[in-house]
């Protein structure tokens, strides 16, 4: 069985542990985000900084800026975290034949019990993140935080977990300029 909330607590341990050594490099750090794979195998953190946002948004143009500004793949931190990653992916592959089947033509797709292991890793994430905020509230009171599973997330549901995590002024700006950049 998984232990989610052991893994809630691995990834604010982490997230901590790697926003701290990033910060000693960076002190302009204004955003972070929990990037989690869609086959649940892996889980990273990307961030970005104002200096690397200046440097690649075009001003003339401004669905650029909010681009470059909420999208995680043009950030300039990213780390894998592979303690966590490595106990996924075991138990991705201990449960292969219970999370995937064929159908005729031979194609995979994820069955039910995968869907909800998903949805439970999910919610893990989010309750990471929330514990995440509490724990550097104070030495990170404006960091933004956003959760991220590439090509999964539909807007609506990006937009509930930075709402979760963020003030209601900067979730607003969120939402307003999410086309922008999903």
């Amino acid at each position: 069985m998984f232990d989610y909330v052991k893994l809630k607590e691995d990834l604010v341990t982490a997230m901590e542990k790697i926003l701290r050594k990033w910060s000693e490099e960076n002190d302009d750090i204004y955003i972070l985000s929990l990037d989690l794979s869609r086959d649940m195998e892996s889980v990273g953190v990307w961030a970005n900084t104002v200096e690397y946002l200046e440097e690649q948004a075009d001003d003339d143009t401004p669905q650029d800026f909010w681009y470059y500004k909420y999208c995680e793949e043009e950030w300039d931190l990213c780390e894998v975290i592979p303690e966590i990653s490595s106990y996924m992916r075991a138990y991705v592959d201990e449960n292969r034949g219970k999370f995937t089947e064929e159908d005729s033509e031979g194609i995979s797709a994820y069955t039910e019990s995968f869907d909800a292991h998903c949805d439970q890793i999910i919610e893990s994430c989010k309750k990471a993140l929330e514990g995440f905020r509490e724990l550097i509230k104070e030495d990170f009171p404006k960091l933004l935080l956003a959760f991220n599973i590439r090509e999964y997330l539909d807007d609506e549901e990006r937009i509930e977990a930075f709402s979760l995590v963020n003030s209601a002024e900067v979730a607003k700006e969120y939402a307003e300029h999410i086309e922008d950049f999903n």
